[in-house]
């Protein structure tokens, strides 16, 4: 037969008690027990049965219930769940030994024995309220009992015989021996699961402790400020670089601080709001701003990201890194960009430089008004063929193509140029090829000035020259 199927139902239970913790799937104890109540009360019975009918009607009446009621435990068992076939059990088991006394039995051995086994099988299986329960009931009724035989009216039933109570005690025996080596294999079961479970909470404990660490080793090898805050905007936890920034004694003692105490009220009012931002913000934000360390205001790049969890922000991680010298080298670099692109502008040469495709990537001033162009960036991106010069494109990219495949200079270079207002220049062009971290040619690089002025006194001398000597 198919034994007990059906898992136990918290709800089905008294709220303080746990019969989840004694019932469990596939378990067949239960099963027999109900087998071993039906065959005692079967071989109680047929004693009975045996010995005298008529003097042994009453118990046999009981029995008969026993048998039935062991009958429709089993079948709740199958059908229904475990607890609802305990429950049957203890409140019928209790009903019938009430009921063999109040027929006659009196305040005998029996009852004396029935009452005990249902006490400790319900305190075991349902728990302290229906012990506690049966356990009042059972006083009550024990002592209508006794007062009922102290007057006569009841224990008037003949004696069972020896057999009779040798099956009795055999029967209450077996329960009992059932009952408990069912509890010992149970709390052996559990030891060997809480066993278990300390082993896997102690593996677990220090997988995260060795995790933990690897975290905190992340946090401080950082070479910027990290920290956590929560939602209130106190600190949970900072790294080494942010104890160090502010001058604190170590992390801990940054913990539960605002940024009102870790620096200037200053930080406080433009940190705070920022923060607020971020948690209603899903993205970082990356900002630049001086912040007080050491006693100094410092560029900061700053990124704030808020701390989610099940989907509600409960905080906010940030760090900030020490810009400082960089603020510093780009602003070298700006200034000197500036100083060159100055230099370049005023010099009285024209300097262009273009790419291997031949397109131009900047100029100077002069160049660009060569070009009939209002400002330099007019001319990056485009090539020769796009400026005034169209016509001769294809000489100034020959002249380039020479310098970009050999890789050699061709210095003061005259050339042919007209200009915007169609008038026809001379040029003194010098190209130089640029050159990559690698040695790698990567465009050239063109200066040239205008030599028409020169060309023409040079040749209106060499006109004096020839005239004076033929006179």
């Amino acid at each position: 037969m198919r034994e007990a199927h059906t898992s136990f139902s918290p709800s089905s239970a008294p709220v303080d008690d746990h019969p989840e913790l004694i019932f469990h799937e596939g378990d067949s104890t239960l099963g027999h027990t109900i087998w071993l109540i039906f065959v005692g009360a079967l071989i109680y019975g047929g004693l009975l049965v045996q010995a005298s009918p008529q003097d042994y009607r009453g118990r046999i009446y009981g029995v008969g219930g026993l048998m039935v009621l062991a009958i429709a435990a089993r079948l709740t068992l199958r059908y229904r769940s475990n607890v609802a076939a305990v429950r049957l059990l203890a409140v019928g088991g209790w009903i019938f030994a009430t009921y063999a006394t109040f027929i006659g039995e009196g305040v005998r051995a029996p009852i004396l024995i029935a009452y005990p086994v249902i006490l400790i099988f319900s305190g075991w299986m349902l728990g302290v309220r229906y012990c506690l329960g049966l356990l009042v009931v059972s006083c009550v009724a024990v002592i209508f009992m006794g007062m009922g035989q102290q007057v006569g009216i009841l224990g008037n039933l003949r004696p069972a015989t020896p057999v009779m109570m040798t099956v009795v005690h055999l029967f209450v025996l077996a329960m009992s021996a059932t009952l408990t080596i069912y509890l010992l294999d149970l709390f052996r079961e559990r030891y060997r699961e809480e066993c278990r479970l300390n082993d896997e909470i102690k593996l677990h404990l220090k997988a995260v402790e060795k995790r933990e660490g690897y975290q905190r080793a992340l946090l401080e090898n950082f070479p910027f400020m990290v920290w956590l805050k929560d939602e209130q905007g106190r600190y949970v936890t900072v790294n080494q670089a942010f104890v160090k920034g502010f001058g604190w004694p170590s992390a801990e003692a940054v913990v539960g601080k605002t940024d009102l105490d870790i620096a200037a009220s200053t930080m406080e009012e433009t940190a705070r709001p920022e923060d607020l931002t971020v948690f209603t913000s899903s993205s970082l934000s990356p900002v630049e701003e001086l912040i007080d360390i050491g006693g100094e205001r410092r560029w900061c790049e700053t990124c704030k990201s808020p701390v989610l969890v099940d989907g509600r922000v409960v905080g906010m991680v940030g760090y900030a890194r020490d810009i400082t010298a960089r603020k510093a080298a780009d602003a070298a670099i700006a200034e000197s960009q500036n100083l060159l692109r100055a230099v370049i502008d005023t010099a009285p040469l024209r300097v262009f430089w273009k790419d291997r495709r031949l397109c131009y990537l900047g100029c100077n001033a002069a160049f660009a008004r060569d070009a009939g162009m209002a400002h330099p960036q007019d001319v990056i991106g485009r090539d020769d063929y796009q400026m005034r010069w169209a016509d001769q494109a294809e000489a100034y990219r020959a002249a380039d193509r020479v310098v970009l495949e050999s890789g050699i200079a061709r210095l003061n270079v005259e050339e042919r140029q007209t200009t915007a207002d169609g008038q026809e220049t001379w040029l003194r062009v010098s190209r130089v090829p640029l050159r990559n971290a690698q040695n790698e040619t990567i465009g050239v690089l063109g200066i040239y000035d205008d030599i028409t002025e020169a060309r023409q006194a040079a040749a209106e001398l060499e006109w004096h020259r020839n005239h004076s000597d033929s006179g």
